[in-house]
């Protein structure tokens, strides 16, 4: 296949040409060990947001990554991440997985492309939540369409997974900057998902929240959805305030998605 054909385009030209000159970097990394890309989260569903969140991707190779391709990847990486090829270039974040990976049972040797950096992975860490999302709504950029050898989660798994999304809210500190917004747009997902088992554009489930959610936080739903999607916004001194007043908001959230948890028999407990 031709390194510079997409499957699928997107309606921003520039966009398209990050994707084309990934693909581009990858196919001469991988040569015929490539055989598929895809994007999954905000950008198929048409609502991506420059200067904000990631550009989620899952490169499949045939084999497991050596420690060659390890060195050689982070090195391809520092041009996307300096700024040099434009925003959407800074915002690719995935995962390069064995084929044989693709399902989590399956150990092996991948590599992740993260927010705070790459690490190697010896086992599938997507998570079943995410997997489900992959096979319902990515969207094959490049290659074979493999997503159908990923498992089929039990709904148990995927509601485990809810359960350490509200864990992980917990046990770590709220900063208080735009990304906390992101516990409120995620928790409206959530809930949808949960209600209605239904996967969503972060801005839908905000709109759908609105007539939705129960709690107070749902008042707060389209200023987030706003400077998502505006994040050059987020520096100003009134926006600052804000966001240092979403934390108990965050925390009703929380609770309204365990309590729907307990609804549907997943109790949430906190590891001591």
């Amino acid at each position: 296949m031709n390194p510079m054909f997409l499957a699928r385009e997107f309606n921003d030209p520039l966009l398209n040409l990050t994707l084309e000159l990934f693909i581009r970097m990858i196919s001469e990394q991988f040569k015929e060990r490539l055989l598929s890309v895809v994007l999954y989260g905000s950008v198929t569903f048409d609502d991506l947001a420059p200067g904000y969140g990631d550009l989620d991707f899952l490169v499949v190779v045939t084999n497991e990554l050596s420690e060659k391709d390890f060195g050689e990847l982070t090195n391809l990486r520092k041009p996307f991440r300096s700024g040099k090829y434009g925003v959407f270039a800074h915002m690719l974040e995935g995962v390069f997985l064995p084929r044989k990976m693709l399902n989590p049972a399956v150990k092996g040797k991948a590599f992740w492309w993260g927010t705070s950096g790459e690490r190697m992975w010896t086992e599938n860490q997507l998570g079943w939540l995410v997997l489900h999302v992959i096979r319902e709504r990515s969207v094959v950029i490049w290659g074979k369409d493999l997503r159908m050898e990923f498992p089929v989660a039990s709904r148990e798994a995927l509601l485990e997974d809810v359960a350490n999304f509200c864990k992980g809210v917990r046990a770590n500190p709220l900063i208080g900057d735009i990304h906390s917004i992101e516990w409120l747009l995620s928790g409206a997902r959530l809930l949808l998902w949960l209600k209605e088992n239904r996967l969503s554009a972060k801005s839908e489930a905000a709109d759908w929240g609105v007539d939705n959610v129960q709690g107070k936080w749902r008042e707060l739903l389209p200023k987030a959805k706003y400077v998502r999607l505006n994040p050059h916004v987020a520096n100003t001194a009134d926006w600052k305030d804000w966001f240092n007043t979403l934390e108990p908001y965050i925390y009703e959230a929380i609770n309204e998605l365990e309590m729907e948890l307990k609804a549907q028999g997943i109790q949430v407990t906190l590891e001591d």
